[in-house]
């Protein structure tokens, strides 16, 4: 369909970079989305090989900040993870309003609540995920 309503007017492909800030050291460091009109899917596969100051819980660098969606936050899921400074069952992850970063939540024991903002990152951690967000 051509007609206007219904043109593709903001599609956008690339890459970005993941990072615990500080002086965090990787091994693998590797980011890419994709933005069609407000809903970016973004991926991202960090190994961390030396956390040194880095943060143990926020991975920022977002391509684009995530919209105020009324309070609701916007989440993601993690396909594979090893080296966790923590342990976890199931590791999930949310992007807070207004942000260009996202941390992580899981349950650490079997029947327990999810735990927010997990010190899940230290040497050798890493961590693949996916997540599709809203932008402003």
């Amino acid at each position: 369909d051509t007609a206007a309503a219904n043109a593709l007017d903001d599609y956008e492909e690339g890459t970005w970079t993941p990072t615990l800030g500080g002086d965090a050291s990787y091994s693998i460091q590797s980011g890419k989305y994709t933005k069609i009109g407000r809903q970016v899917f973004a991926s991202c596969v960090l190994s961390v090989s030396t956390l040194g100051t880095g943060s143990t819980t926020t991975v920022s660098g977002f391509p684009f900040s995530s919209s105020n969606v009324g309070g609701g936050n916007m989440g993601g899921g993690v396909f594979y993870f090893a080296s966790l400074a923590v342990n976890v069952i199931a590791p999930t992850l949310y992007k807070a309003n207004g942000t260009t970063s996202t941390a992580f939540k899981s349950n650490t024991s079997a029947g327990t609540g999810i735990s927010g903002n997990l010190a899940i990152f230290g040497n050798s951690a890493r961590v693949d995920f996916s997540m599709t967000y809203e932008v402003s």
